[in-house]
């Protein structure tokens, strides 16, 4: 058992600071491919995982809503 919760603490700090009452709309998916991102960095992912956060950036709309046009 960790004898304290500091990492715990800042992933949901972090979480905090990416899900605002603007973007309150982010899947569970979006969220957590922005929390690796921003905890990891483009360079401490393997392929694999920047590849999966790629795909979701690609397939999803960040706000899960119907977005007009382009």
């Amino acid at each position: 058992m960790p004898s304290s919760t500091a990492s715990v603490e800042r992933l949901f700090s972090l979480m905090n600071n990416l899900c605002t009452t603007n973007r309150n709309r982010l899947s569970q998916d979006t969220l957590t491919a922005l929390m690796m991102l921003c905890r990891e960095g483009c360079q401490q992912l393997s392929d694999d995982q920047t590849s999966k956060i790629v795909v979701i950036f690609k397939t999803r709309c960040v706000c899960e809503t119907q977005c007009p046009p382009i």
